[in-house]
């Protein structure tokens, strides 16, 4: 009897263990939020990255995407995978498959989802409803992703990127300039509230949008305050983006030096940076190309033609890389058109626009412009006129419709000149005439912003008083006008109209004089003020000395240490010699490291006396100096010449900074670190 009763407590046992798995088994939720490390590494990445920077690592996330699902796929992994390739086509610019994937996403949206994921998938969907113009669904897709932070605060930094992520966006569509400021602007607004640390970020896209409004100045301004910070914290990454970003600005306002020197110096950080994403480098070399392009040096375009196609071999994202293989294409076939190979040159462009027609040139703002525009300069250089002048008509409808101010008049002198061969004269010079509207047009546009931006940078306090006592100058004056004139009533009210919109200018003039006269590096006057100053006191003084002062060694300083921290060292020292000098001393910079000093009523005994204060007012700084062969820091040599003030004469001043650059010169040649009176020679 006992057998049978143990067997059937062993099935008992048995059954019930069955159950227990099964039932356990049924309690995992199937909306387990604790998605798949390979998934939730690429949502990681697509937090991160920053709307104006959307493509990057697509790589990987095609290969997270790759992956096949297998039984124990959960809900949450289908939306995060369906978010993932809506990414992907949108990064592709495929926008009519990202919008089928995110609409299969939002089947599997789950209670548990977090908030600034959920948000950052609305945001995507509002992107991808611009790009099909598509703009008040879009507008209400942004809506719901701002809408999950009113009650949940916890992820106001995401907030913050979103929000810089719609401002970036509408930068980009017609007649969304003025919203994307507003956008940026509400942006800024709550970032300084939450003192939000990573303020640069939003200085950056403000500076986008100002740009694309085509006030150039605040724009650059803007950016300018994010590279600061960027450069105190460190971030190179960001630092040769910005810099890159500034250098194609100065690019398309014609500015090619400018252009050149701030993507230069954005190469070097990329090439300190070890970190730095490969393919900046690329865009970097790739504008450098276009700017020595620009100024006809072909030998620097060629360096760096060359040095684009060495980069585009080194990169190792397939996608970027492919992206990049059309641009290189275009790239060659203007170097050869402009070196008279245009057949060669037109088969390139074939093949760039075959895969442009393919989505593979999606890295490259406006390339269909810069395609529509090379092939016109290229069959203009065949004879081709018609063809030409269909391209650049292309080229034109495309600017136009997108807003690229910074484009039209490229094209239109193209259009003038492929006019002007085909000798329809009435044409060439109506383009020749919409060529020379637009560069009035910028000018005209370049100097309203740099009129704001220097107001901007006034002090309130000064110009507001400087207002009010021209405003009570005017009212007495139109005052008295009124009970003398009656009868010129008219004339004074525009005298006055004319008064009120000159005054702001009249300021501005006075402060851009000073500005003209002041060095921008060191705040100290420069040699245009030091000119001034010797045409402006040749009345009240018979005796000058005058001082060359050179900072020893100081190339050697620069190689050492950086040109920034030469920077920095040329502004102390310049600080130094501000304070040694007396009240009615004049100190300028002269050049390089350079300064001059100008010292009235001064023997030559009291300005040796000078110099000596000066040298030990510089050493004081204690500014390390490895590769000085006179000192571990920092020093000054010096020359001085003491002469009459020949009123008749002004040719006596030039005559005294020639001796005192003599006697400079003779205290570098005798072991630096020292100064040296002409007289003593």
């Amino acid at each position: 009897m006992r057998s049978p009763c143990l067997t059937a407590t062993l099935i008992s046992i048995i059954l019930i263990l069955v159950l227990s798995i099964s039932l356990l088994s049924k309690d995992i939720p199937v909306n387990s939020s604790k998605e798949s490390p390979s998934i939730k590494k690429a949502i990681e990445l697509i937090l991160n990255i920053q709307s104006a920077r959307r493509g990057e690592h697509l790589d990987f996330l095609v290969s997270v995407i790759s992956q096949p699902p297998t039984l124990q796929t959960k809900e949450s992994d289908i939306f995060y995978i369906e978010f993932l390739k809506g990414y992907i086509a949108s990064a592709n610019n495929q926008f009519e498959l990202a919008e089928k994937h995110f609409n299969y996403a939002k089947q599997y949206i789950y209670t548990d989802l977090p908030a600034h994921v959920l948000s950052r998938f609305y945001y995507e969907r509002s992107y991808i409803e611009i790009e099909q113009k598509q703009y008040e669904r879009s507008k209400l897709s942004y809506q719901n992703a701002e809408s999950l932070f009113n009650s949940n605060q916890d992820y106001s930094d995401t907030f913050i990127s979103i929000s810089l992520g719609r401002t970036y966006d509408l930068a980009h569509v017609e007649k969304g300039s003025l919203l994307s400021i507003q956008q940026a602007q509400k942006t800024l607004e709550f970032a300084q509230e939450i003192k939000y640390p990573e303020m640069e970020r939003v200085y950056f896209i403000l500076g986008l949008s100002y740009w694309n409004n085509n006030q150039t100045i605040l724009g650059i301004n803007f950016k300018l305050k994010a590279l600061n910070i960027y450069i105190e914290k460190e971030q190179y990454s960001d630092i040769v983006y910005t810099l890159t970003d500034i250098g194609i600005d100065y690019l398309f306002l014609k500015n090619y030096d400018e252009a050149i020197r701030q993507l230069t110096q954005a190469l070097e950080y990329q090439n300190k940076n070890n970190n730095t994403e490969p393919s900046e480098a690329y865009y970097i070399v790739y504008k450098l190309y276009s700017a020595y392009l620009q100024i006809n040096d072909m030998a620097n375009a060629k360096y760096y033609l060359d040095e684009a196609e060495r980069l585009l071999k080194a990169q190792s994202d397939s996608i970027v890389k492919e992206n990049f293989q059309t641009n290189q294409l275009l790239l060659e076939a203007e170097y050869l058109s402009i070196t008279g190979k245009a057949k060669e040159a037109l088969m390139l462009l074939t093949q760039a626009s075959e895969r442009h027609a393919n989505g593979l040139s999606n890295s490259f703002y406006h390339f269909d412009v810069t395609l529509y525009n090379a092939y016109g300069k290229v069959y203009n250089h065949l004879g081709l006129y018609d063809d030409s002048i269909h391209h650049h008509t292309l080229a034109k409808e495309a600017i136009q419709k997108r807003k690229l101010f910074y484009l039209e008049d490229e094209t239109y002198c193209y259009l003038y000149d492929a006019y002007l061969q085909q000798k329809d004269y009435q044409k060439a010079v109506f383009y020749l005439e919409k060529s020379h509207a637009v560069k009035a047009k910028q000018l005209n546009d370049n100097n309203q912003a740099q009129t704001q931006f220097l107001l901007h940078s006034f002090d309130n306090k000064k110009k507001e008083s400087r207002i009010l006592e021209l405003e009570k100058n005017a009212n007495k004056i139109m005052f008295f006008s009124g009970l003398l004139l009656c009868i010129l009533v008219v004339i004074a009210i525009f005298v006055r109209i004319l008064f009120s919109k000159n005054k702001k200018i009249n300021a501005l003039n006075i402060k851009l004089h000073e500005l003209s006269l002041t060095d921008g590096l060191t705040a100290v006057p420069n040699r245009r003020a030091l000119e001034l100053h010797f045409l402006e006191n040749k009345q009240d003084v018979t005796i000058r000395s005058v001082m060359m002062i050179d900072i020893d060694y100081f190339k050697n300083y620069n190689d050492t240490y950086g040109h920034k921290k030469g920077d920095e060292a040329l502004i102390a020292v310049a600080k130094a010699l501000k304070e040694s000098c007396r009240e009615n001393d004049f100190l300028a910079r002269f050049g390089g490291e350079e300064f001059i000093i100008v010292m009235k009523d001064t023997n030559k005994a009291e300005s040796i006396k000078i110099a000596e204060n000066i040298q030990a007012s510089v050493a004081s700084l204690s500014i390390p100096h490895k590769n000085s062969d006179v000192s571990s820091f920092i020093t000054l040599s010096m020359g001085i010449t003491t002469y009459s003030v020949n009123k008749e004469d002004s040719a006596n001043n030039e005559k005294a900074i020639i001796k005192a650059d003599k006697a400079l010169y003779y205290s570098k040649n005798n072991g630096r670190n020292q100064n040296t009176h002409f007289y003593d020679i």
